[in-house]
């Protein structure tokens, strides 16, 4: 199969073979090959007779053979994550929230873009009632740093000693003075600006814009650093066959280790080797130094409890474990009426009552892109009604419909249905019945309903729980309609994640109008192709130089809308290049495998973190060039 620059696909009608194929065999497999420069991702795409369509992408490193495996039972489109089978890199879902296999009607197989040719060899594509064989030879893809070992580029490191000689060297340069300045409070806030001190940070709106405000009072745009750790682990179970020899786990590399030995760390190994068993206090020195010196102000999301111990940084922090039930309406949406939800709810608020008063935290996120909200077009309503399940949430809608209608025969006038009793919304086939505008519209307003109880319970609770920090939100990985702004006006600030090569400047200020509060950026980042990685992000560029300026271009133009107060970089690390757990493997960090900076891409954000209270405050125009995009490896 060979497609061009902008993509391409080939398709596979399913009539001739009798449609039953797809329910009586469970997997689709194949053998992968490809000579492409970076990671190919393939789309395999399963169609309906309901025109309904869910796509499994998949990432394929190149020059190895890679066998593929598509479990068809997640046409159910109850996940959007799947696990990691051999050789394979990330793989996603993506679509409408089911694919009904006994109807399938065709299978597409794409690539995406890319900025050459792809050509792919497949072989043995098959349908299959068994997981294949993953009979890999032995092939060593990455040296014994952790880099791509078939790759050159400027500043890969030649050998060990090359690395701890550069590592040993900025060490010593690096002071333990706080190189911030005289304009930043202790708290990383601006002195040129200052508002009423309340010992906590809080919001504020100056009359023309939202700013964060630091304990001490004064104004904070927020630029911080997600992910700040000594590593990104790389994934080895299901990789053994590309690593090289790897050092045991019980001697000296025993804390490159992680996750009963299924994980091995790179990039401590190569602090071991730099500064033995000072590794971890040498390396937080020197990484609290780079990020004060180049302008950061807040450790970001899922970064390392012992740096943020030791840090001055404020910070922002992750609460775990969402309130969930037994039992779910979509995805990882609970049965939000059900007691359950407000008792698990309940559990989740605690873990804030041991950080009430500690001053460095700016607020906490209550959950990083719920995997329900990944399909614009769900109607929760209409999917809780197509389950069987009696769950509370059904309860509380046909106690609803009850109060509105107050009669089943008031119901079926306005539904155009014919409904013997309001029990008989709890059977299943119920919900696909003739659809009224008055049905369409019932089913919606409901599901602002489920949508507001969602987030309403939890941010209620945590408030009672720790009532002087900020609830920064959620982290949507976009808005796809208002629906998503129920019971929002909960949070102190409203957070979403932005993959762009600026923020959405229209849709920050609808947000922020809808629920009068300010808005932040919880991720966002860019990935080059001239360094030694072979899958560039969701945002790319062709060099390092050009990251700089794309950072510069982001981080300017945020400070320029009023309603946004702080927009924080993904990641701190690049990611393996043979994938962390799930299988991403991007090219997106300030520094390297070695602890090495990308110094062009570190010079872009220098100049934007100087620049951007200027901007902020309307004293100096934004940054304006914007760089080449080039085509993504995302997955």
């Amino acid at each position: 199969m060979t497609t061009p620059p902008q993509g391409g696909s080939v398709y596979f009608e399913s009539d001739n073979a009798g449609r039953s194929v797809w329910t009586d065999f469970d997997f689709v497999t194949a053998e992968v090959f490809h000579e492409s420069h970076d990671v190919l991702v393939l789309l395999f795409t399963f169609h309906d007779q309901e025109n309904r369509s869910i796509t499994f992408h998949l990432g394929v490193l190149p020059n190895v053979k890679t066998v593929i495996c598509l479990p068809l039972s997640h046409l159910n489109g109850e996940k959007l994550f799947l696990d990691r089978y051999p050789g394979i890199m990330q793989s996603v879902m993506r679509g409408d929230t089911y694919v009904d296999r006994s109807s399938i009607n065709r299978m597409t197989i794409a690539t995406i873009p890319s900025i050459t040719d792809r050509r792919i060899e497949f072989a043995g594509l098959s349908l299959t009632r068994s997981i294949p064989l993953f009979d890999y030879d032995p092939m060593p893809y990455i040296n014994e740093l952790g880099q791509l070992a078939s790759k050159d580029w400027i500043g890969k490191m030649e050998d060990p000693q090359q690395m701890v000689r550069k590592l040993t060297e900025e060490r010593l340069l690096a002071g333990v003075a706080d190189s911030r300045g005289s304009e930043y409070g202790r708290y990383g806030g601006w002195k040129r600006m200052e508002f009423a001190a309340t010992g906590f940070f809080r919001t504020e709106h100056d009359g023309s814009r939202w700013w964060f405000v630091d304990p001490d009072g004064y104004a904070l745009f927020s630029t911080g650093m997600d992910c700040i750790a000594p590593a990104s682990p790389m994934r080895v179970s299901g990789m053994e066959h590309l690593t090289p020899q790897l050092p045991g786990s019980d001697g000296l590399y025993q804390e490159a280790w992680s996750q009963g030995g299924r994980e091995f760390s790179f990039e401590i190994a190569n602090l071991i080797r730099s500064f033995g068993s000072q590794w971890r206090q040498t390396w937080q020195q020197l990484t609290e130094c780079r990020l004060i010196k180049w302008g950061f102000n807040t450790i970001g999301n899922w970064s390392d409890s012992d740096f943020i111990r030791n840090s001055k940084l404020p910070y922002v922090y992750p609460l775990e474990s969402f309130p969930v039930t037994e039992l779910t309406i979509f995805r990882d949406f609970p049965d939000v009426f059900s007691p359950e939800y407000e008792r698990s709810a309940e559990s989740f608020a605690d873990q804030l009552r041991v950080l009430r008063e500690d001053r460095r935290m700016v607020g906490y996120f209550m959950r990083n892109e719920p995997h329900w909200a990944f399909v614009d077009s769900l109607n929760l309503t209409h999917q809780m009604l197509q389950s069987p399940v009696r769950y509370a949430s059904k309860e509380r809608f046909v106690q609803w419909l009850e109060d509105r209608y107050r009669t089943v025969q008031s119901l079926n006038k306005a539904w155009g249905s014919s409904y013997k009793s309001l029990e008989s919304l709890y059977l299943a086939e119920t919900a696909v019945e003739h659809r009224s505008s008055a049905r369409e519209a019932d089913y919606a307003e409901f599901n602002r309903i489920l949508i507001r109880r969602y987030v309403e319970v939890p941010a209620r609770l945590c408030k009672l729980a720790d009532p002087d920090h900020l609830n920064l939100g959620m982290r949507y990985a976009w808005v796809g309609s208002d629906d998503m702004l129920e019971g929002c006006e909960w949070f102190d600030v409203f957070s979403l994640n932005c993959y762009q090569f600026s923020p959405d400047r229209e849709q920050i200020e609808h947000i922020s109008k809808v629920l009068n509060k300010p808005v932040m950026i919880g991720e966002y980042h860019f990935g080059a192709a001239d360094a030694g990685m072979l899958a560039y992000g969701i945002r790319a560029v062709g060099t390092q130089e050009e990251r700089g300026q794309a950072y510069r271009y982001y981080v300017e133009q945020a400070a320029a809308i009023p309603e946004l107060i702080g927009v924080h970089y993904f990641q701190w690390n690049d990611q393996p290049v043979l994938g962390r757990f799930d299988g991403e493997n991007y090219q997106i960090g300030v520094v390297d495998v070695c602890n090495q900076p990308y110094q062009p891409f570190v010079e872009g954000v220098k100049q934007a973190h100087s620049n951007m209270y200027e901007v902020r405050t309307g004293q100096a125009e934004p940054y304006d060039v914007l760089p080449i995009e080039i085509p993504k490896t995302g997955f």
